[in-house]
């Protein structure tokens, strides 16, 4: 029987999809805004009912949480929902991440850009470039100060790109560009599926951030049960060594609507633990690579994170 957590969790995984239906990017970003002022409003309430913690706490707390025998980390967040309960500030987080992987581990953050407010990445990059050096990071505060350290390494996709830092840092990174799809087998997805990585999520819940869904999707390529409309787009980008090229970039198909709440329903509570800690919503996947592998299986039953398809078919018509 699910746990309580499980079953409020799903129901606001169902919530949050039912949202996306319903509201445009813009007036969703608009409500994003609006709550996010509210809890600066209530910063005291929060304080007395959540408590505070230092990095020595959160640390503790990983430490606890988190298995011993990672090779690749792999963390989403949000600063904001720290706060005002963290008692530092995000460069103190990112310096602890780094210190907890240490130098046999790798730390990976991603560094996507999704077009702006607007999440047009066709509008964004017609009139710029991705230079893997400046083009900042969309996937918020921490994740940026990550991609700013000296020696992290980031991939060079305009949309998709990874930072990393650590012993397998290169084999993250290298060769993205290069890859058939973003999130594929043969990005910097698909080695995480293939080494010890876990995934971790501080200060989101998954059903918001959990982009290595799309891994289980792209690795079955025509064999997934929903077909898609198949966009592009060209980018020019800028590597490391200032060379330019010019890469022909997947879109998303955003007739598609994503339901993550598919995630709690097929991963055991031994492969996706949520908790909160002073109010911060958290939460592990030990193994990314169960997690593409359970995907994967439950897409050949017809359930899939866009829903379910009927029978067991293994395509459905493409959208019109």
């Amino acid at each position: 029987m699910k746990s309580a957590s499980r079953m409020v969790s799903s129901l606001r995984a169902g919530v949050r999809a039912m949202l996306k239906r319903l509201l445009s990017q813009r007036r969703r970003t608009e409500l994003k805004r609006i709550q996010g002022q509210a809890r600066k409003q209530l910063a005291p309430f929060l304080m007395l009912v959540h408590g505070s913690f230092t990095t020595e706490d959160l640390v503790s707390e990983l430490e606890r949480r988190l298995p011993t025998n990672f090779e690749i980390l792999m963390v989403h967040s949000s600063f904001d929902s720290f706060l005002p309960m963290y008692k530092g500030n995000a460069k103190d987080l990112v310096r602890a991440l780094v210190d907890f992987c240490g130098p046999k581990r790798t730390l990976v953050m991603p560094s996507f850009v999704m077009g702006g407010r607007d999440y047009d990445a066709a509008a964004y990059f017609k009139s710029r470039p991705f230079d893997i050096r400046t083009t900042p990071s969309e996937m918020g505060m921490i994740a940026e100060i990550f991609r700013r350290i000296p020696n992290v390494r980031r991939s060079l996709h305009p949309t998709c790109s990874v930072c990393a830092l650590g012993p397998l840092a290169n084999e993250v990174t290298i060769g993205h560009h290069l890859a058939k799809t973003g999130l594929g087998p043969d990005s910097p997805f698909g080695v995480m599926t293939r080494r010890h990585c876990t995934i971790l999520g501080l200060g989101v819940e998954y059903f918001r951030c959990l982009t290595h869904v799309h891994n289980a999707t792209q690795t079955m390529g025509d064999e997934f049960p929903i077909k898609f409309i198949d966009r592009t787009t060209q980018v020019r980008v800028i590597d490391f060594d200032c060379a330019e090229h010019e890469i022909s970039v997947g879109l998303p198909d955003r007739t598609k609507k994503l339901d993550l709440s598919v995630v709690g329903s097929v991963l055991p509570r031994e492969e996706l633990v949520e908790w909160r800690f002073h109010g911060v919503p958290m939460f592990v996947i030990p193994e990314a690579g169960a997690l593409t592998r359970r995907l994967i299986e439950a897409a050949r039953r017809g359930i899939t994170i866009y829903g379910k398809v009927a029978g067991n078919r293994n395509s459905v018509a493409s959208a019109k």
